[in-house]
């Protein structure tokens, strides 16, 4: 059926109606969920309840509900910082193309920007109902065991953790294992991991764009690969400046990542301020290290190195932490960069993907 289209997460407009009032299901998944025909009326009457669309390409292809409120309790006794998804689906004529993993994958952006008081997200599952509780648990929610029973028989309580505690050591540490997880379902990055080690023993990472983006794609439901345009490979060698030494190092990067459609771009991060002023116009200081280079990148989201090492070892430098990388925000790092380049760059971006939010230069 081909890939989807763009898909983003909006409340709901009156434009809308006439596509959601013609959804359809057939009968065997009827029977888990309702029809907005059934449920819009009802949501938008309730001041505890949110009606949203999946849009794709601007027309409706799904819709759900976002329930808050004492009135959730039957599902969940614990109710309060916690909002329920009620009757999600995707319009029968347009599944099997991933818009149901899309919509999930943006729901804890979108919850965050409309209900910011609330900490977790939950949901019921019937337990017959397999296809719903996999793409579930496979968007992150996690069963802690939790049931009720439902007119269609048990149900699983099924439930999305926003925020830990800010005082929470362990949060860089959950979002660390959610970034090397995406990066190891990645053909494209785990083949470039591997052979990057060519450039040891000189300090290395492969860095920004690439990284950043095959996030993104998995959070939006993009194949793997989209919108990237090539791989940056840094490293540092501050004992030999010459470009002769770097040439040296491209060639043979040139040679053993061949095989790869998308180009490596390997730079010595070292010799960067006697090429920068020439190509950007701003004086550069040298950097002291790869560290102190990936520092200085445009955005919070872009400054971020990995490598993974010969004993299966991730290293990850996040000078700024990964939470706006997966809560989809763009925000500027003014160390090097002038507000016309943000914008550029981010509105380049953001017309491959949408669904990023960009934060304003005076922030």
């Amino acid at each position: 059926m081909g890939e989807a289209g763009q898909i983003s997460l909006v409340l709901y407009e009156e434009n809308f109606k006439e596509q959601l009032m013609a959804f359809q299901l057939p009968t065997e998944q009827a029977e888990f969920t309702a029809l907005p025909s059934e449920t819009l009326d009802a949501a938008l009457s309730d001041p505890d309840k949110l009606a949203v669309v999946i849009a794709e390409d601007g027309q409706a292809a799904g819709f759900f509900i976002l329930h808050t409120g004492n009135h959730i309790a039957e599902f969940y006794k614990d109710y309060q910082g916690a909002v329920l998804v009620r009757a999600f689906l995707v319009d029968y004529a347009r599944q099997g193309r991933g818009i149901a993993k899309a919509a999930m994958a943006l729901l804890p952006a979108f919850v965050r920007t409309h209900l910011p008081a609330v900490q977790e997200i939950v949901l019921t599952v019937n337990e017959r109902n397999l296809p719903a509780g996999h793409l579930y648990l496979g968007a992150g929610f996690r069963d802690h065991g939790l049931r009720r029973t439902g007119s269609k028989g048990p149900q699983k309580v099924l439930q999305y953790e926003l925020s830990l505690p800010q005082d929470n050591p362990d949060e860089e540490t959950v979002l660390r294992e959610r970034l090397t997880g995406i990066f190891s379902r990645s053909v494209l990055l785990m083949e470039v991991f591997h052979k990057a080690r060519l450039l040891e023993p000189f300090p290395y990472y492969i860095g920004a764009g690439c990284l950043v983006q095959t996030v993104w794609n998995e959070l939006t439901g993009r194949d793997p690969d989209y919108g990237i345009g090539d791989i940056d490979l840094i490293y540092f060698d501050p004992d030999d400046l010459s470009f002769a030494a770097e040439d040296h190092l491209i060639a043979k990067g040139r040679e053993c990542f061949s095989g790869i459609a998308i180009p490596v771009d390997i730079k010595n991060q070292a010799r960067v301020h006697l090429w920068y002023e020439d190509k950007f116009g701003v004086r550069l200081q040298p950097y002291s290290s790869l560290e102190a280079a990936i520092d200085s990148w445009p955005t919070t989201v872009t400054a971020l190195g990995a490598r993974l090492d010969g004993n299966g070892e991730w290293h990850i430098y996040a000078p700024f932490g990964l939470k706006d990388l997966f809560n989809l925000i763009l925000r500027p790092n003014k160390v090097l960069i002038s507000e016309q380049i943000y914008r550029s760059k981010t509105m380049k971006w953001q017309k491959k993907w949408p669904e990023l939010q960009i934060m304003p230069w005076e922030d």
